[in-house]
């Protein structure tokens, strides 16, 4: 039978030989014998016990319950309950980590949002990481009843283009009004606009936001704090009392809007 002393166990599992020493005082890898002058020899057993912890460390399993499935007669058992168990906490470890990186994502593109970074900026886009969801799903309610107002006045234009009735065309335009002020006033008063130069967050003058330059997330805008003008990232706001500057009205970014 072959022997191996503690080195040459430690070469064969590539672990260190300080790794072999602390399995033994944790009684998972106990020598088979001793030489006379007390040198620790192992086995082709204990080499294939070695590989087995290995392994199990390797997929995440606990020093505890490694030695609770090696020391088990109904081994097949245990280790399938040890599998589930470490399957589970994996699966809550990479959704973790997945919500970390969705996090990390969005702080790299709200940062180049921004032409200087202080702590005031990293305040907002505390503020900007929180919004994001309300904003999508008030964008996503926006888009459903923008689709039902445009409904509600093409088909009877093209109904009264084909059969020469216009009063439903009338009806659908006067729905389509109905339905489109109280959405444009909910859009504007839950949506505000950070400065990219001080971070100021602001909601503009009504003919600013409705008619200045803009892309799908920014608006070209003047800052009323810093007087620059220049593509200001849309947020969601709550419906609250932001103090008034010139015309425009602005938020404090201490997480305690006024």
């Amino acid at each position: 039978m072959t022997q191996y002393t503690t080195g040459e166990l430690a070469k064969l599992c590539n672990v260190t030989v300080r790794t072999v020493q602390f399995y033994d005082s944790k009684d998972l890898l106990k020598p088979s014998d001793l030489t006379e002058g007390g040198r620790r020899v192992y086995s082709d057993d204990d080499l294939e016990r070695l590989r087995v912890i290995c392994f199990l460390k390797e997929l995440g399993f606990s020093l505890k319950d490694i030695s609770a499935l090696l020391n088990e007669p109904d081994t097949g058992s245990t280790l399938r309950f040890l599998l589930d168990n470490q399957k589970k906490e994996l699966e809550r470890r990479i959704e973790e980590d997945q919500a970390a990186l969705m996090k990390m994502n969005e702080l790299r593109q709200s940062i180049a949002h921004f032409n200087s970074l202080t702590s005031k900026t990293f305040v907002v886009i505390a503020d900007i990481m929180d919004s994001r969801k309300k904003l999508r799903n008030m964008r996503i309610a926006m888009s459903l009843v923008g689709l039902v107002m445009d409904a509600a006045w093409i088909v009877p234009l093209v109904y009264g283009i084909i059969a020469g009735c216009w009063w439903p065309f009338a009806i659908g335009v006067a729905l389509a009004l109905v339905l489109g002020v109280p959405i444009s006033r909910y859009y504007i008063t839950h949506t505000a606009y950070v400065c990219p130069e001080d971070q100021t967050v602001f909601r503009p003058p009504l003919k600013d936001n409705l008619f200045g330059r803009h892309t799908p997330s920014m608006r070209k805008l003047t800052c009323p704090a810093c007087g620059k003008k220049s593509y200001c990232l849309e947020i969601y706001v709550p419906n609250s009392r932001p103090t008034k500057i010139g015309n425009c009205l602005v938020w404090n970014v201490d997480g305690d809007r006024r």
